[in-house]
């Protein structure tokens, strides 16, 4: 009885033990270069977890920006603040240790950084 307790407590303490959580697979290095009334951006992704095949990046600026060209990848506008990219074919594959780099022009009263980007759902 003794023994079958102990071991009841023992499992227990170690199934409600704190997890610690994975370093994300994914980090992005945004930048930009801005002018009067506009500004031109590049988003890299880096992959340090297994091979991602098909992304999906998303941010969102404080204010309106309208995306008037895009390079190696697929843009969307998704409302005046929000846009969302998808890989060209020829990024379409991350693999470990790898990066992605597509860029894109917009115009906009105020150049800045967004607010947040995300990778296939994943902050960055």
């Amino acid at each position: 009885m003794t023994t079958a307790l102990v071991a009841a407590v023992a499992l227990v303490a170690t199934t409600a033990a704190p997890a610690h959580a994975a370093s994300p697979a994914v980090t992005c290095r945004y930048t930009f270069s801005s002018w009067p009334g506009g500004f031109t951006a590049d988003l890299a992704i880096a992959n340090s977890g297994p091979e991602i095949d098909g992304w999906r990046a998303r941010w969102t600026f404080l204010t309106p920006a309208q995306a008037t060209a895009v390079w190696s990848a697929a843009l969307i506008q998704v409302n005046p603040r929000e846009m969302l990219a998808t890989p060209a074919p020829w990024t379409q594959k991350i693999p470990t240790g790898g990066a992605v780099t597509f860029g894109w022009t917009a115009t906009a009263t105020i150049a800045e950084l967004p607010t947040e980007i995300t990778v296939n759902g994943q902050r960055c």
